[in-house]
């Protein structure tokens, strides 16, 4: 497995991760390792090839990402879907 090591300031990681008050003003070491793809691989992520390159903001929203799984057809069949299933379960047969 590979892993990237690299000295940065810690003011250049304030746009991705909260770091204590302590990391800011000063050099702080980034170890990079892989992470598994969709598809159970590991892809290694990309490393930064010059210390003074600014990193890039992550946007960590989840917001909207399961839109693409989104049944259309079935977004009517959900207003009361909750009161009909309980009535079902717990009817008297």
């Amino acid at each position: 497995m590979e892993s990237i090591r690299q000295i940065v300031n810690g003011n250049d990681l304030k746009p991705i991760i909260t770091l204590p008050s302590s990391f800011y003003d000063t050099q702080v070491e980034v170890i990079v390792l892989p992470v598994y793809d969709k598809g159970g691989h590991f892809t290694a992520l990309p490393a930064l090839s010059d210390p003074d390159t600014p990193l890039k903001p992550v946007n960590h929203s989840a917001f909207g990402r399961l839109k693409a799984y989104a049944n259309i057809s079935l977004i009517q069949e959900e207003e009361g879907a909750w009161e009909k299933a309980a009535a079902e379960k717990h009817a008297i047969h």
